[in-house]
């Protein structure tokens, strides 16, 4: 009775992964178990009056969907459903609870750099920065390549930093005492680099007149905080765990409102006491190391309860946990306390880990392509029951278009919510294809990859060039390779027809038809058009934008069809390629950056590679891919946890240029395992589905794979 008074105090409560987590955050809140005194009649109007926030946009369509089938036939509005990560200024800005000077600072917030504006400052500072005498002459043009791809990359690696260090509020006056004068030279160096990231660029973006975008970020979610603190409307966050300060303040202003409610997804209540105490490092027990354990699947919600001000015994379950939850909540345990395997086995135990290995398999296939055809044999499987759906889930995107090439040839609609890198795209394939062949005159490899490239039309239908191309590959790009040049190309068919008839009578160029050649001299005379304007620049440093106008006249002349339509800008990853290319013609820093001719194909590689493109969604479809972020709170009847090998899932752990792990700490960063307890985090959701596959490949690309530790660890549970 006193942890339920508690929780009503602070109102926080839990959802097992085992359970549907949208129905029961639902069935709930329209109970009235969520805010005390709401919803207080049946009025249709009436939750309306609630703000429910949600880890991701597609949890809150999710949820719309959810509710509709709660309600049935009912009619109702329903409430204000927000993503966390997307507060809304006017929201805060004019709502009648907004104190004036709220409204005010939120209105006069400036605006965020766009992310490839702000890539390519950074990257222009670097260069600036290694090209100084001083850096020079200590060996910092080495350091940093000095090439612009190079820059663009170490860009990235520093906005990452930049955007910890926001993020965590730490300041970069702590780096002064962090690496002393007797250290190596090379901490010094990073040390006189990180001075970018600490002077010359606030000093850029204070002179455009921006913040960062983690920054304007987290002063919305504080803005929403005190918004929320001024305000008697009931106000529900559900899914998070708080891994970020910012997102964790506004979820304890949230539990400490009278009207206010936080749902945390899988919160464990099976680990012991003194197990759960080592998750934040607060080990009494001096057997241990005391250290905290950041790889661990509880340790945000765990921080989060310390911050709010709760233990773990005062949280209320909105669900009644199965024996699943209680084999992940073991096999997932502090790996110093794994000892408590073989101490607490008995009748009961065991029974509890036969109940939860219940539809629980595990493949392990031979190599990535057996893999991909036993999850399409078991995702089709499942659907032959109808209305049930089946799903996968992996961070493996290789793994992902295995399976959709599979289930398109067994003709099954299939929702991929993953999402691409743009450079893995047909669009962005094609790109790169047209700026290596241009730049590249004219090598044979890519040159033959662009002419066979399904977005190819060179002014006609596609298909109408296959005859030319293969005329051309057997004349020319199978032997000694034709001088740099669409000319010199268009020159060395030319002596070939000429001299043809000097050929052994045994070679197979003897057997190309002579109307084949002509077209394939059309097909050149085409190709020399279409490239012309990357080919004909003069050589010498050129701006960016110039060269990434010029690149965007090659796409669309090669893929321009009889009717003028560019397929290479059409569909998803189209619309995304133009929208890469005009925003690099229009930024003011690529218009500003000087570049090598030879330099373009690389950098333009590097600058859409963070690009993420995703498939339009797909409704009514019953199989699904999802990544491990889109399949939060998603409930699936089958479940495929694909790709589970060391490095894939979880991933490798990403260390700094510049910090090493012990400066880390001394800052309060976080450690790079961090991104091994999200991973653990979303591990532990997927596996409360009622029918679990586990999989991976024993080999991929032809070299031995090492199964995922989680994995691992269920195994040895198991026995």
């Amino acid at each position: 009775m006193l942890g339920l008074m508690l929780a009503s105090r602070h109102h926080v409560f839990t959802i097992p992964a085992s359970a549907p987590f949208l129905p029961v955050l639902i069935n709930a809140l329209r109970a009235g178990k969520l805010v005390e005194g709401f919803p207080a009649s049946n009025d249709p109007l009436e939750l309306a009056r609630a703000t429910l926030y949600l880890p991701t946009r597609r949890a809150c369509r999710l949820a719309r969907e959810a509710f509709l089938d709660a309600l049935k036939d009912d009619a109702a509005i329903l409430p204000r459903i927000v993503p966390l990560g997307d507060i809304d200024e006017d929201e805060i800005a004019f709502a009648e609870a907004a104190t004036a000077q709220l409204a005010e600072d939120a209105l006069r917030l400036p605006e965020a750099l766009p992310s490839l504006e702000r890539r390519l400052l950074l990257a222009e500072l670097i260069l600036k920065w290694a090209n100084t005498p001083e850096v020079r002459g200590a060996g910092g043009a080495a350091l940093i390549a000095n090439t612009p791809s190079a820059a663009l990359g170490l860009a990235d690696d520093l906005a990452r930093l930049i955007d910890d260090m926001t993020t965590r509020q730490v300041s970069w006056d702590k780096l002064d005492a962090l690496v002393p004068d007797d250290f190596d030279r090379y901490w010094q160096l990073s040390l006189r680099f990180l001075k970018i990231a600490r002077e010359a660029w606030p000093a850029l973006r204070a002179e455009r007149g921006a913040i960062e975008a983690a920054e304007r970020r987290d002063q919305l979610i504080e803005a929403e905080a005190k918004r929320l603190a001024g305000s008697d409307a009931p106000v529900i966050a559900a899914g998070s765990t708080g891994s970020m300060p910012a997102t964790a303040k506004l979820l304890a202003t949230i539990a400490k409102l009278p009207h206010g409610a936080v749902v945390l997804p899988g919160l464990d209540q099976h680990l012991d006491d003194a197990s759960w105490k080592l998750i934040a490092g607060n080990d009494n027990d001096k057997s241990h190391d005391g250290l905290p354990a950041p790889g661990h699947a509880q340790f945000a919600m765990h921080a989060l309860l310390d911050r709010i001000g709760m233990t773990r015994d005062e949280v209320t379950s909105l669900a009644t946990p199965d024996g699943r939850d209680a084999l992940v909540s073991e096999a997932l345990r502090p790996a110093v306390t794994t000892e408590r395997w073989q101490a607490q086995r008995d009748g009961d135990f065991d029974r509890t880990i036969d109940q939860a290995l219940t539809n629980l398999t595990l493949i392990e296939a031979a190599n990535a392509e057996e893999e991909a055809l036993a999850i399409v044999v078991a995702l089709r499987e499942a659907i032959e029951t109808p209305d049930k759906r089946a799903a996968l889930v992996t961070p493996d995107r290789a793994l992902a278009r295995r399976l959709l090439a599979a289930l398109e040839r067994w003709r099954v609609a299939v929702d991929d919510s993953g999402g691409d890198s743009l450079n893995d795209t047909a669009a962005g394939v094609f790109a790169r294809l047209a700026a290596e062949v241009t730049l590249g005159g004219l090598a044979p490899v890519p040159l033959l990859a662009l002419l066979k490239h399904p977005l190819l039309r060179l002014g006609q239908q596609p298909g109408v060039h296959n005859t030319a191309i293969a005329a051309l590959e057997c004349a020319l790009l199978r032997g000694p390779r034709p001088r740099s040049g669409s000319q010199a190309l268009s020159h060395a068919l030319t002596v070939f027809r000429a001299t043809r008839h000097d050929l052994h009578r045994s070679d197979p160029r003897l057997l190309i038809a002579d109307d084949a050649l002509d077209a394939s001299v059309a097909l050149i005379a085409r190709l020399a058009e279409a490239l012309a304007p990357l080919e004909t620049m003069t050589s010498g440093s050129c701006p960016l934008s110039q060269l990434a106008d010029c690149h965007r006249q090659v796409i669309a002349a090669l893929g321009s069809d009889d009717n003028g339509e560019v397929a290479a800008f059409a569909g998803h990853d189209g619309s995304a390629l133009a929208d890469v290319l005009q925003k690099l013609i229009d930024s003011p820093t690529a218009q500003g950056l000087a570049l090598a001719r030879g330099d373009y194909a690389e950098l333009f590689q590097a600058a859409i590679g963070d690009r993420v493109v995703r498939r339009p969604e797909m409704r009514d479809v019953r199989v699904h891919i999802y990544g491990p972020l889109e399949a939060r709170l998603q409930r699936i009847d089958r479940v495929v946890l694909g790709g589970l090998n060391e490095g894939t899932w979880p991933p490798e752990t990403r260390n700094n240029p510049w910090l090493s792990r012990p400066m880390r700490r001394d800052l309060g960063l976080d450690p790079p395992e961090r991104r091994i307890g999200l991973a653990a985090h979303d591990f532990a959701q997927s596996l409360g589905a009622p029918e679990v596959i586990l999989s991976r490949a024993a080999k991929l690309a032809g070299a031995p794979t090492v199964t995922s530790r989680f994995v691992q660890r269920i195994a040895a549970l198991a026995g």
